[in-house]
């Protein structure tokens, strides 16, 4: 008889712990896209930031590693939740320093950065209380007059609008996929839950309209200088504008005493 092996994920760092363990680095990207997503991505990071040799690169959330390894900086530090992705970048890109750490905690000293990344991680963060303790840590890292890229923040429950299922009952995550996706959606959790594995995520999602994660970012000492619609590619290959989520080009202050 098969036993129905039910994983239950409480928190974004159990979903990267496993991503570590795939056959393939680009899934701790963590978005399940291709390599030419990514890399569209990444260089509009690096285009916005203008990195240059002497500057010091921080990637909070640094996934696969490949923005800090297509900047043009000396010194490049990434930022990752688990050892086991650690584990993972080390050998690959050993110029680069790879410390494990949280963007609400950093493991680094005030002060060292003088251009910071931090996209599409924010709104894994689940609630405005962790997104303002980040925000707080990524002020004290930069140098005055960083400046910063906070990407991919949602203005609405992506969850919610698309009916993605975010729970840690079995059943009633099958009654959601009938109600919500239709019946051979449902068939197919179902013949998951028969094979005897099911994955369970009931991880919220941090999401703020422009106006409030403005405010937010203002009130950790930060200035933002200019924010916009985030742009992927499609399917197709073609440039697409995300409906939902925004890009925020923001700055330390020179004279903040952060």
């Amino acid at each position: 008889m098969r036993v129905l092996v039910v994983t239950r994920l409480k928190d974004p760092i159990e979903h990267y712990r496993k991503l570590a363990a795939s056959g393939d680095i680009q899934a701790l990207s963590g978005h399940g896209l291709g390599p030419a997503v990514i890399s569209f991505v990444n260089s509009r990071i690096l285009k916005a930031l203008k990195c240059d040799p002497p500057d010091v690169l921080l990637d909070i959330g640094c996934g696969d590693g490949s923005l800090l390894k297509s900047a043009g900086c000396a010194t490049r530090i990434g930022i990752v939740p688990t050892a086991e992705e650690l584990g993972r970048l080390c050998p690959l890109y050993p110029e680069i320093l790879f410390h494990v750490g949280l963007a609400q905690s950093l493991p680094l000293e005030s002060g060292i950065a003088s251009k910071i990344v931090c996209n599409g991680v924010l709104l894994l963060l689940g609630s405005e209380a962790l997104v303002r303790s980040a925000l707080g840590e990524i002020a004290r890292v930069a140098k005055p007059g960083a400046l910063i890229w906070l990407g991919e923040i949602p203005v609405e429950n992506e969850y919610a609008k698309f009916h993605v299922y975010r729970g840690d009952s079995v059943v009633g995550m099958l009654l959601h996929q009938r109600r919500h996706k239709g019946f051979r959606v449902f068939l197919s959790y179902l013949r998951s839950a028969f094979r005897g594995t099911l994955q369970l995520d009931s991880n919220p999602m941090f999401y703020a309209r422009p106006e409030q994660f403005i405010a937010m970012v203002e009130a950790a000492g930060l200035q933002v200088i200019d924010h916009f619609k985030h742009r992927r590619l499609d399917e197709s290959g073609g440039e697409m504008e995300s409906p939902y989520r925004w890009n925020y080009l923001v700055k330390k202050p020179n004279h903040s005493s952060r």
